[in-house]
């Protein structure tokens, strides 16, 4: 049902931009919100920042704290606790019973994304099968060398739009502000890439979540995780991930 708990599972702090309008919609209907970070998102900076970033955009769109839920897994480093957080994950949506689950997309950006985005998708399936799951695009290189910002890899799931009013252009421009730690790492691409004539015409892109096959990537080339910048700070690669998710089990 489309009034039940939407859960919303992200894997940093500063994920859940993609979804402010939505996010903002659900509150002022009143609906049941809950919004969980399973990394402390502590790679450069304090834990507490984080959460304190985060806590303050959802307090903007009218999410409360008591709806909040920070996990302490490793920034950077969440493919090494797979099956814990699928685990922990089960428990939690057995808990809340979700209408509907909310994640990153799986798209090759960064390994905590798809971790997240692997860990609700198979812990709602295991929860119930007829969930509804949606992704959000933040970045990916499919099909080129540069960066993509909030388009998505090509899949069979028709891609959805939650409307951007003027004043959602203002909030979510608001909400960048707060993540001032993140400014030169998440800010400034988001500020100079995004297209905001895009997002303003169609809205925030989101999508039921394709059948990815969570051992193959999701593009063709290299993912943006597996290039030398990511390279040298996580040293992760995709059979990485494919080895953590193969030890996850069905």
């Amino acid at each position: 049902m489309e009034d039940g708990p939407a859960l919303f599972i992200f894997a940093h702090q500063d994920d859940e931009f993609v979804y402010l309008c939505m996010l903002r919609n659900m509150a002022k209907s009143g609906r049941e919100v809950h919004v969980l970070w399973i990394t402390d998102g502590a790679r450069f900076v304090p834990a507490e920042v984080r959460k304190a970033e985060s806590t303050a955009v959802m307090r903007m769109v009218g999410v409360g704290e008591d709806s909040l839920s920070f996990w302490p897994y490793p920034d950077g480093a969440s493919i090494g606790f797979a099956k814990e957080i699928v685990e922990r994950l089960t428990e939690t949506m057995e808990d809340i019973r979700p209408s509907q689950v909310y994640t990153d997309g799986f798209e090759g950006g960064h390994p905590d994304h798809d971790m997240a985005h692997f860990a609700a998708v198979t812990a709602a399936r295991r929860l119930d099968p007829s969930i509804p799951v949606f992704e959000a695009p933040l970045y990916n290189r499919h099909g080129r060398r540069r960066w993509r910002f909030s388009q998505f890899i090509p899949a069979e799931t028709e891609t959805l739009y939650v409307p951007v009013p003027r004043d959602g252009i203002i909030m979510k421009l608001r909400a960048l502000l707060r993540y001032k730690s993140q400014f030169w790492i998440a800010v400034l691409p988001m500020l100079l890439f995004t297209n905001k004539r895009e997002t303003m015409s169609h809205g925030e892109p989101y999508r039921r979540v394709p059948a990815w096959n969570y051992r193959q990537p999701p593009h063709e080339g290299k993912l943006i995780y597996e290039g030398l910048f990511f390279r040298r700070i996580l040293g992760i690669r995709f059979s990485d991930f494919r080895e953590a998710v193969s030890r996850v089990g069905s």
